[in-house]
């Protein structure tokens, strides 16, 4: 009878413990020569977890079940040697069946041509299941405490810092390489540029060894890290995919190690590359320099840029017309057809951020986008700050009921009162001053990015005018209406 054994560990603790790969083909050879049958053909698998079926030796086992399905026996020293799911112990189960193959645990005594085996395995296979279970969330429960503690770095260190007993520690060398990354992205330089500054000039790689990318270094610059605070739990496992966490559920530790950016200069990275993310696939063509901004005031779609062709019989020529044209219109008939010339609206822009950057202090009434902080209504303030009470009454609750420690209770009480200092100040201001102040500061900002947005590099410019305009809002092809980006 043919017979297919399937030794396996994971780790090198799993051989210390007993579970080493020559005990389990000795078991098995032993257990295969009582009980009379064939040599076991060996399929070895070293280094690879049970967590799922993706692992080489075993995909080759069963290619070689499936390509030989005369019947004969699988066999392991233990269940979870073949898997520690209920639900692949079960799916395997079946393949082997339909091959007319049995599976056999050698140290657990039951085979499933049986059903009394069948029973056993699939009680076994949940016993398996719960357990793996419990040991991943012990360790999600322990890796959380640790980072809420704030005591040692639970994480790899991400480049510009080392992590020496537990803890972090600036890396000299790369700290400065991050800190010129950040200066040519407050300067409006692009991802993709920074990355082929860093791989060609700088000649440098990443912590991991490899080449920048434009992806790796826009996540990189808005890295809490750089700034001093520790984020953790920021993502988590559903199954096989890797998803994003509600913020709620972040562990934040503010100041909890040396920065190498200000937070100043961090949250102004943040908002750079968070206004460029808005102009998608159109960003890097320097034929519009307006993409993503112009919208119809009729509609509220966006214009996007359209050139149309026409041929001159006088001058025998063809002549090229470049537009921002009402996508409402064009692609779902629910606008009339109105556009902008591309010429005449940059000019009319760039004209409009000169004098802005030219008059002085005080002396301006823009339309400004508000951030989300500065939009919130006083009640919805007032709501939040009793939330806070709420929030801080349940962590000396939960401290009086022994369930934190004073280190934490003590930082849960610094975080609760800094987000009660910003929404108490936010109450205070007026509204005059803050529309005042939004002025002044778009002001400072197109002073500081003129010259970009003057440069005969249109993609310069182009970024350099995103940084300063939320939407150009145009009515009748040739009302237009500015709102200029808030601070």
């Amino acid at each position: 009878m043919k017979v297919f054994a399937y030794p396996r560990v994971s780790t090198d603790e799993q051989a210390e413990k007993g579970n080493s790969l020559f005990e389990q083909q000795e078991r098995i050879a032993a257990y295969c020569k009582a009980m009379g049958w064939d040599d076991p053909i060996f399929f070895i698998e070293d280094g690879y977890s049970a967590k799922n079926t993706n692992r080489p030796k075993l995909t080759e086992m069963l290619d070689r079940i499936k390509g030989e399905p005369d019947g004969g026996i699988v066999i392991t020293t233990k269940l979870d040697r073949l898997s520690r799911k209920l639900f692949d112990i079960l799916k395997l189960n079946e393949y082997f069946n339909k091959y007319n193959y049995n599976y056999v645990s050698a140290t657990e005594g039951f085979d499933t041509s049986t059903p009394a085996g069948r029973l056993v395995l699939q009680m076994l296979g949940m016993v398996a299941e719960f357990e793996r279970e419990r040991i991943s969330e012990r360790v999600k429960d322990n890796m959380l405490s640790l980072a809420k503690s704030g005591k040692r770095i639970i994480t790899r260190p991400c480049y510009g810092y080392d992590i020496i007993d537990g803890k972090y520690f600036i890396n000299i060398e790369e700290s400065l390489i991050s800190k010129k990354m950040a200066i040519w992205a407050l300067k409006g330089e692009g991802s993709r540029s920074i990355a082929w500054r860093l791989n060609f000039e700088e000649g440098v790689k990443t912590k991991e060894g490899n080449m920048w990318s434009d992806k790796v270094v826009r996540e990189y610059l808005q890295r809490e890290t750089l700034a001093g605070d520790l984020v953790y739990n920021k993502t988590k496992r559903v199954g096989s995919k890797i998803v994003k966490t509600d913020p709620s559920e972040w562990v934040v530790v503010k100041d909890h190690h040396d920065p190498i950016l200000t937070h100043e200069d961090h949250d102004k990275i943040i908002e750079l590359f968070q206004s460029r993310k808005q102009v998608g696939k159109h960003f890097s063509n320097e034929t519009y320099l307006l993409s993503g901004l112009v919208v119809c005031g009729h509609c509220a779609h966006k214009m996007n840029g359209k050139m149309n062709r026409s041929f001159s019989k006088r001058l025998n020529q063809e002549n090229l017309h470049y537009q921002y044209l009402c996508d409402g219109y064009l692609k779902k008939a629910i606008c009339y057809h109105h556009y902008a010339k591309r010429d005449d609206l940059e000019s009319l822009i760039i004209e409009r951020i000169k004098e802005i950057a030219k008059a002085s202090p005080g002396s301006l009434k823009l339309m400004v986008s508000k951030p989300e902080s500065t939009s919130i209504d006083k009640e919805s303030i007032r709501s939040k700050l009793a939330k806070l009470d709420k929030k801080m009454q349940k962590q000396i609750d939960a401290f009086n009921d022994d369930l934190i420690t004073s280190h934490d209770l003590k930082i849960a009480s610094q975080r609760v009162n800094e987000e009660r200092q910003a929404l108490t100040k936010m109450l205070e201001e007026s509204e005059s001053d803050k529309e005042q102040q939004a002025s002044d500061d778009v002001r400072k900002k197109a002073k500081n990015t003129l010259n970009d947005v003057l440069s005969i590099d249109r993609l310069k410019s182009k970024q350099a005018i995103r940084q300063l305009i939320e939407k150009i809002e145009i009515t009748n092809g040739s009302e237009v209406r500015i709102t200029w980006r808030g601070y």
